[in-house]
């Protein structure tokens, strides 16, 4: 007996870990399941970090050259489209009438041989709004067999086979492709995924970037039509239906950079309110409602009267004020003509004499308003350091100000003293950086002032162009670089790795090498710093020529070029057709010869 109960209780185990076995394994599945299909969810966005291939235009055709000038594909085609410049695939439309939108292509490589020929016509997906400089999906080419489309990728692999009435790229959000299928609209990404059934009769991308994830977290605004019009819903990222499609508008808060969270305002029945993913975080009770991203508080109106609700939903002031106007943190509330200050917690302020106070940058600053409309400035212990004299201030940088006084601008600090005097037309910051930027219009004079308020340079008819490390200012007679704090830095910093550089002796040009030594006689009214393909242009009595890195003469000056810095490849000079569709030409050669 003993010993039956003894097997019976083996057996029980044996099933035990038999049953436990198959649950891991049923577990296992499960998860590998998830991952495989989150893997097809997700694509890389290819980047084009050297371009090698470019579109050249001769006597009204399109052909190909490399990067060394030399042509691949002779211009002998309607329309050109490269999709990915660092690739030898180069769609050529033997037709191409973009109005009809009637095509013909065929697709070659570098060495001019066929591609996906099996295909009744082969097409670059193009962006119907643009969002970079190149408009092409960069890995995958859109087929056609009869009236159906699919999508093959550049090795000619079929990622979907033709079966979708069309197929077409999603403004603002690369990777991801429109699909129409029996009249319907849904989305599929580049791997070939269906992350939005064929369902609607309308989809859009709501809009959403952060800097972080891009436009990873982008959401999608569907629409069906009804009887009564359009009904919105709105669906996340990795295509799960949060609202249905039952509102009359729906728009995504995209100012709130979070990824995890989606804020969106929703209308039905005439009535607004707010979501929060699935979760109704203010209700559909308002007629209006504003969202102010400085201090995450909503502005909502209703039955004529206005308050102030908060991004956890909750209310900070009653719908009961006449006009509600927010400054940085402060809350402007006015009822029966009389106005009491907030803050964003709803808690009453002391009264001031100020009708308004703004926030900078700097925690140490605010810009005030007094009643008569003047501008001034006070510091966090609510100290006066500017007077409310000037008609109007905006924060530099440091402790610097922008002011106006009797419709000219200067430069005021916080001890009250004159920086610049009060003679411009134009002074700005230059974007983040700690520069100082005045433009005289009368002789459309341009200076640059550093983060000490010194003036560095002055130049007329100047251009200038912003970097990431640098800035640089250039007219049709000199070119100049600067730090990030105004300071003026040579060429050699920014290029350390360029064979020849441009150097002014006088009033003339010409290149140096790294170490000074002059290389090609300062002779030229103007050159361009050699680009990464190893070609600079040089300009004499108004016209343009092509010098190559080791100082040779490719093209002497007979250009008519109207810009300030164009850019070639050999003899082949860039012209940009708008849109992102740029090419090369060296008709403006030829133009000169006849």
């Amino acid at each position: 007996m003993e010993k039956k109960n003894k097997k019976n209780k083996q057996s029980k185990k044996k099933v035990i870990g038999a049953v436990v076995g198959v649950i891991i394994l049923l577990i296992a599945v499960i998860v590998a399941i998830g991952i495989y299909r989150q893997s097809q969810r997700n694509y890389e966005i290819e980047e084009v970090k050297e371009y090698q291939y470019f579109k050249i235009y001769e006597e009204g055709k399109y052909g190909v050259i490399n990067k060394e000038g030399n042509i691949i594909i002779e211009p002998q085609y309607a329309m050109i489209m490269i999709p990915n410049p660092s690739k030898p695939v180069f769609v050529c439309y033997e037709v191409y009438d973009e109005i009809n939108k009637n095509y013909e292509t065929i697709v070659y490589n570098d060495k001019k041989e066929q591609l996906y020929s099996q295909y009744e016509q082969v097409q670059p997906f193009i962006f119907s709004e643009i969002t970079n400089e190149l408009p092409f999906e960069k890995s995958i080419l859109k087929t056609k067999q009869g009236d159906k489309y699919g999508i093959i990728d550049f090795s000619g692999k079929e990622i979907v086979e033709p079966i979708y009435e069309s197929i077409e790229s999603l403004p603002y959000k690369e990777g991801m492709l429109l699909i129409k299928q029996n009249g319907k609209y849904g989305l599929m990404n580049m791997k070939g995924t269906i992350i939005v059934p064929t369902e609607y009769d309308l989809i859009e991308a709501d809009g959403y970037y952060n800097t972080s994830s891009k436009n990873e977290k982008e959401g999608y605004i569907v629409a069906n039509k009804t009887e009564q019009g359009y009904r919105y819903g709105y669906i996340n990222s990795q295509g799960k239906k949060m609202l249905e499609v039952e509102y009359n508008e729906i728009e995504r808060i995209n100012s709130i950079l979070e990824d995890k969270e989606i804020y969106v305002i929703a209308m039905k029945n005439g009535k607004i309110g707010v979501y929060q993913n699935q979760t109704l975080l203010i209700p559909h009770d308002y007629e209006k409602l504003i969202y102010n991203k400085v201090n995450n508080l909503f502005t909502v109106n209703r039955n004529g009267k206005q308050g102030v609700i908060d991004l956890q939903g909750k209310i900070i002031l009653n719908t009961e004020y006449d006009d509600i106007q927010f400054s940085g943190k402060i809350i402007k509330a006015t009822k029966d003509g009389n106005t009491v200050f907030y803050n964003d917690k709803g808690e009453e302020q002391e009264k001031s004499d100020f009708v308004d106070i703004i926030y900078t940058t700097n925690e140490n600053y605010f810009i005030t308003i007094n009643q008569e409309g003047k501008y001034g400035v006070i510091d966090k212990q609510k100290q006066t350091i500017i007077q409310n004299t000037f008609e109007y201030i905006e924060y530099a940088f440091k402790n610097y100000f922008i002011c106006t006084q009797n419709g000219k601008l200067g430069v005021v600090n916080a001890e009250q003293k004159y920086e610049l005097d009060f003679i411009y037309n134009v002074i700005q910051r230059v974007q983040d950086k700690n520069i100082l930027q005045t433009i005289n219009t009368e002789n459309n004079t341009m200076e640059i002032y550093n983060q000490d308020m010194q003036k560095v340079y002055s130049m007329q008819n100047a251009t200038m162009y912003i970097e990431d490390n640098y800035i640089k200012l250039v007219s049709d007679v000199d070119r100049q670089y600067f730090d990030n704090n105004g300071n003026i830095i040579s060429n050699q910093t920014i290029f350390p790795e360029k064979q020849l550089l441009a150097v002014k002796q006088g009033e003339k040009w010409g290149f140096v090498n790294q170490v000074g030594e002059m290389k090609v006689e300062p002779k030229y009214d103007m050159v361009t710093e050699f680009n990464q393909y190893g070609y600079a242009g040089i300009k004499q009595d108004g016209k343009w020529g092509v010098i190559n890195q080791e100082g040779n003469i490719i093209v002497e000056p007979i250009y008519e070029i109207n810009a300030l810095e164009p850019e070639f490849i050999s003899k082949y000079c860039k012209q940009n057709a708008g849109y992102g569709f740029e090419y090369y030409t060296d008709e403006l050669i030829k133009e000169e010869e006849e």
